[in-house]
């Protein structure tokens, strides 16, 4: 009888359970619970943007952008009112436009930082 090692080469690119049950737990550790501070980063095709919101239960909170990043998606939206945290998938965020198209431009959040309730 012989034993066949199926992870062989693959356990290097896929890693261990260990390392899954790890990326398990950070996540969990993020956690939003209403009224906590957020801060994201997205990034952009001329560069990244930066802002915060506080969660709330409802969803679909406005982001409170840097001055620079504003002004970076009013360089690439001439239109650009606002930005929103996407109404049914959290990791992306929502250009609000101020003219009629069909659907917004959605950018995916690439850093969330959540911390503390708010005061």
């Amino acid at each position: 009888m012989s034993i066949i090692d199926i992870l062989g080469e693959q356990e290097e690119t896929l890693g261990t359970a260990e390392d899954l049950r790890e990326e398990i737990i950070v996540e969990s550790m993020q956690e939003e619970l209403s009224g906590s501070l957020v801060k994201i980063e997205f990034e952009t095709s001329i560069g990244l943007c930066r802002g915060y919101y506080h969660s709330g239960e409802l969803g679909h909170e406005e982001i409170n952008m840097d001055e620079e990043s504003m002004g970076t998606l009013k360089m690439l939206f001439p239109a650009c009112n606002g930005v929103f945290v996407h109404q049914t998938n959290r990791d992306w965020v929502e250009i609000s436009l101020a003219e009629h198209i069909s659907g917004f431009p959605e950018y995916k959040i690439y850093n969330r930082v959540v911390t503390g309730g708010a005061a």
